[in-house]
């Protein structure tokens, strides 16, 4: 049986030879550990920096050549049986990058008058967008940031889907191939409190970006659907671990119609649809799992989310991809810690199929790569059909 019938098995809710195992992002310092080499992979702070810097000195195409073969290497090195795909950097002038220091830098779009500063934190592997034009002028910056959308917004460069091509080309008849979208409200945005706001305060200028940016999901998703995707995955968190962004009415207004749209024009094109979110989502369990979309991935235990209660209450919807823990388990916990927690996963989620292995989220750092692989490892041993643990 190859990877991507055992994935589709999952998504049918049958029982394949095992359990599938697969990951949404392995980060750069993960990767590189694991091919004994510096690799740049995922899309945590390392990677983001790379992109910068390349993309700055007119090495963007080297910069998504390395991408994509790194990605594809690790990910069949580790054994996954998914993959993960998204964007690429467009073809863009490096003059859009200003102030540029060790961990620092800002982007600049001097048509519509809009900037954003982002600062790359070593320790985390993060980078925060932490001012903007938005953030500093309001509303009504927002309203210029649509119009730079609508304009730009749907001329997609082709080559965004260099690597979503390539993993499909080299990889698409072994391996299930899941593609992410581009978020559809501004989540890791500077001002995305703002938007929050916005949401109860100016609700014609809230639906306006709602539907430019579910526009662009839509084009994207066409052209995944045109190269040959599996899968696509939505990943915009909804929830922090004391439950959802904004109010279950907000949510049923604004961003649930997107997710519908999206699975709408997968299902006609017969392919299936993930949805990613952090954080505890019971206080909106029943609008998310009546989405009709196909999966769901992360189920947080952060935040108190019980995968053995998903799986009873939902199970017989949506396929469920997680939950062993990325926040303390991998990072820090021992091998023996490892192997229990993922037995437990398999052993409650497994039975009459519909369940993924994965981390609660991404591999990154700090997790040991010996960490990650004793969880892929365990799923090997322990994860064969009929689950007898």
């Amino acid at each position: 049986m190859t990877s991507k019938e055992r994935v589709k098995k999952a998504f049918e809710h049958k029982e394949a030879d095992r359990v599938p195992v697969g990951e949404m992002h392995i980060m750069s310092p993960v990767s590189s550990e694991i091919l004994g080499r510096e690799a740049i992979t995922g899309e945590g702070g390392r990677t983001i920096k790379q992109q910068m810097e390349m993309v700055r000195q007119g090495s963007r195409d080297e910069y998504v050549e390395r991408l994509k073969t790194d990605t594809l290497e690790v990910f069949q090195k580790v054994g996954l049986d998914l993959i993960t795909t998204e964007l690429d950097p467009p073809h863009v002038s490096g003059s859009v990058f200003k102030d540029v220091t060790e961990n620092g830098w800002t982007t600049v779009d001097e048509e519509m008058g809009l900037w954003a500063r982002f600062v790359y934190e070593k320790d985390s592997d993060i980078v925060h967008e932490v001012d903007s034009t938005e953030k500093q002028e309001g509303f009504g910056a927002i309203s210029r940031h649509l119009d730079l959308l609508d304009k730009y917004g749907c001329n997609l460069d082709e080559g965004c889907f260099e690597s979503t091509r390539y993993v499909v080309k080299k990889a698409g008849d072994q391996m299930f191939v899941m593609a992410k979208v581009p978020n559809l409200i501004p989540s890791g945005r500077s001002w995305y409190t703002l938007f929050m706001e916005m949401m109860y305060l100016e609700p014609e200028l809230t639906k306006r970006l709602c539907d430019i940016y579910l526009n662009i999901g839509l084009a994207v998703v066409k052209k995944y659907i045109e190269i040959g995707v599996d899968c696509v995955m939505i990943a915009t968190d909804w929830a922090y671990n004391s439950g959802p962004i904004v109010s279950p009415e907000m949510i049923r207004k604004y961003m649930i119609p997107q997710v519908k749209a999206i699975v709408d024009l997968c299902h006609n094109h017969n392919v299936y649809v993930l949805k990613h979110t952090d954080g505890n989502i019971m206080k909106i369990a029943d609008d998310f799992f009546n989405m009709e979309i196909d999966a769901y991935q992360g189920i947080e235990p952060n935040a108190g989310m019980n995968i053995a209660e998903i799986k009873k209450l939902y199970g017989n919807k949506v396929t469920l991809m997680g939950n062993v823990d990325c926040a303390r388990t991998l990072p820090f916990g021992t091998k023996e810690e490892i192997i229990k927690e993922t037995k437990e996963c398999i052993k409650v989620a497994a039975p009459n199929g519909g369940y993924i292995v994965s981390s609660s989220n991404t591999i990154a750092n700090p997790i040991p790569a010996s960490n990650f692989l004793t969880m892929v490892d365990t799923v090997f041993k322990y994860g064969k059909y009929p689950i007898t643990i």
